[in-house]
């Protein structure tokens, strides 16, 4: 079974690109793409990718696909390429194989200019049967492992590459929103998806490299909305939107920049994900009866929280 592209990653995947675990049966099809695996069927980066890599090709035969050709050796947390190569970096369901979520984000900025993407799918917690009673991975275990310099060294053969790490989109957020505020990262959140629009047993996250971010964050709510409603004023709509991405990068959890990412992003015609942004708005404040109105208007169908 061969899934076709995705629409989200063909419009902000663009340029000179790296994906890190390239399935070729479920490939984005973006041009000018290198795939980066631990091993390539001959070479590895550890003697267990050998064995890895033959029960992947082995997978990938059960769906009438070839084992996708690997253009270098190397992992999340191991990219052998210089300091911004790329343009964007993307990923499906590869990132909860890796031990250290916060060293894999500072590898990955590293290799990514400053204004590319990093475009991420990650399985929802009910994609993976063994996952289904799991708990979450808390911010804390990932802080413990970023600063015991947890690496695939220090893993057990037992469940080799396996899903060491548990996510919701909320907490994947929150990661991404601690990285920011420590400075580890200089991430944009652009748009999410609560269920990505590939396959549909994931979340989706994508998100732009901006240098220096931390310096746009308004520390003053006063200021904040003073500086956006001069944006307003102006017809700045974009300028406006990028003040509210800033703010969600930091926070992600405030249900009122939720919702005006939602408003501008439709005003701006990106109505699906302007959508995304109010799902989330709902998931903080499912009271809300003007955001539950405004979901059955835009998707024609009822709000169901999906992490009630």
């Amino acid at each position: 079974m061969k899934v076709q592209g995705m629409a989200l990653a063909s419009k902000y995947c663009q340029g000179a690109g790296l994906e890190i675990g390239a399935a070729a049966h479920n490939a984005f099809y973006l041009p000018n793409c290198l795939n980066l695996a631990p091993c390539d069927g001959e070479s590895f980066l550890y003697p267990l990718d050998l064995l890895d890599y033959n029960g992947y090709k082995k997978e990938q035969a059960n769906y009438q696909a070839e084992a996708a050709k690997v253009d270098a050796l190397g992992d999340f947390m191991e990219i052998p390429f210089p300091d911004d190569t790329f343009d964007y970096l993307i990923t499906s369901h590869v990132i909860e194989h890796v031990p250290n979520l916060f060293a894999a984000y500072v590898e990955s900025s590293r290799v990514v200019k400053d204004g590319g993407v990093f475009f991420c799918i990650f399985p929802n917690r009910n994609a993976e049967p063994t996952d289904q009673m799991r708990a979450l991975t808390t911010l804390e275990q990932m802080v413990d492992a970023y600063e015991n310099r947890v690496d695939m060294s220090n893993m057990s053969e037992q469940a080799w590459r396996g899903h060491y790490q548990v996510f919701s989109l909320q907490s994947m957020l929150r990661a991404i929103n601690l990285i920011n505020n420590v400075g580890l990262g200089h991430w944009l959140i652009e748009c999410v998806e609560e269920r990505d629009s590939k396959v549909g047993n994931g979340h989706t996250v994508v998100l732009r490299k901006q240098l220096g971010l931390s310096a746009s964050v308004y520390k003053d709510v006063a200021r904040f909305n003073e500086a956006f409603n001069v944006r307003l004023a102006a017809q700045d709509l974009g300028g406006a939107l990028q003040m509210v991405k800033v703010a969600l990068s930091f926070d992600f959890f405030n249900a009122n920049h939720l919702y005006l990412a939602f408003a501008l992003n439709c005003q701006l015609d990106n109505v699906q994900e302007g959508v995304e942004f109010l799902r989330q708005a709902l998931i903080i404040n499912s009271e809300n009866e003007e955001y539950r109105k405004l979901y059955v208007q835009f998707t024609g169908g009822p709000f169901i929280n999906p992490v009630a």
